[in-house]
């Protein structure tokens, strides 16, 4: 599927997270914004937001074990760019633009073509 940039996207997030199957990681709270995405510590200590999904949780919902790889890296967009979707998970696509950069934008930034 492809889709076209309707507002500008820009990351919050300059070192986003990323973890590997198996990894344990410290959970935090839910996100009130993208439902589906809780906030996460690594091994190495970054923080950020990732997929509940992606996350076997132990029953106090504090620790967790990553289910798979993830990356957070989140693609900087500008309006009219065409992006290819390579994924779709909790609100957002991850996607692929023409020079071959791969990263999540949210939904609601782009229009299906």
């Amino acid at each position: 599927m492809k889709v076209i940039v309707k507002e500008a996207h820009k990351s919050d997030y300059p070192n986003p997270i990323s973890f590997n199957e198996g990894e344990s990681l410290i959970l935090g709270h839910l996100d009130t914004e993208f439902i589906g995405w809780i906030r996460t510590t690594t091994r190495d200590g970054n923080e950020g937001w990732a997929p509940v999904d992606y996350i076997a949780m132990n029953q106090c919902k504090t620790k967790g074990i990553a289910k798979c790889n993830y990356n957070a890296f989140e693609l900087d967009t500008e309006i009219n760019e065409q992006l290819k979707v390579l994924a779709e998970l909790n609100e957002w696509f991850l996607v692929v633009n023409t020079h071959g950069q791969k990263g999540w934008v949210p939904v609601q930034t782009v229009v299906i073509v």
